[in-house]
């Protein structure tokens, strides 16, 4: 499987050329594509699978693709992400164009998330809840989240919620850098933990 995987990173890297400057590196167990630093696929289990945006998420599902299926610590997770199955692979003008329409659409949402015009609802693990806390708190776009980062946001947040735990932490991170919570890299994962105990020994040492 793995020999596969890395025959399909090459074929797409020579297929997709077209595109800009095609890199990969390791990502959900696979391996992501990027043109110019954009990502825009994956390549997990020997398959190829083209990021979905809200403008050709239908058509991929009107044209049958699966949805990548990612596994984090028995937690199954429904990426954005869809299967290139081997008649859309071997229909090479109609795949370069999909996957034109994906790297556009993670251009229009870099762009847009610069501009700060994203709401905070619109990202991985902000609830309607939480995104009024971050409200009540002055945080009221993706590129403010951004800016304050997750530990900062997270003081901000225990200050007029004090019942909130490591948990809307890790999720604040993982919305910052775009993932569901539970496919949150694991070196991010770990500083937050860290920096969470830290914080919460300053505390109890303070209530002495």
């Amino acid at each position: 499987m793995i020999n596969r995987t890395k025959i399909r990173v090459s074929e797409s890297q020579k297929l997709f050329t077209c595109l800009g400057n095609i890199r990969f590196r390791s990502q959900f167990g696979g391996y992501s594509l990027s043109a110019n630093g954009v990502m825009f696929a994956l390549v997990s289990d020997g398959d190829l699978y083209l990021r979905a945006t809200p403008e050709n998420e239908m058509v991929f599902r009107r044209m049958g693709m699966e949805s990548l299926i990612y596994r984090k610590r028995g937690i199954a997770i429904t990426l954005r992400y869809f299967k290139v199955d081997q008649k859309l692979w071997q229909d090479e003008a109609l795949l370069i164009t999909l996957a034109k329409r994906s790297l556009q659409g993670m251009l229009d949402d870099i762009k847009l998330k610069k501009e700060g015009g994203a709401r905070l609802k619109d990202l991985p693990n902000i609830s309607l809840n939480l995104e009024r806390l971050l409200w009540q708190v002055g945080i009221s776009t993706s590129s403010q989240l951004r800016a304050q980062g997750a530990c900062i946001t997270y003081l901000k947040l225990k200050s007029v919620k004090h019942s909130l735990g490591l948990n809307v932490l890790i999720a604040l991170e993982a919305a910052i850098q775009g993932f569901h919570e539970a496919a949150l890299p694991m070196a991010s994962r770990e500083v937050l933990m860290k920096w969470f105990k830290s914080h919460q020994r300053m505390i109890d040492t303070t209530a002495r």
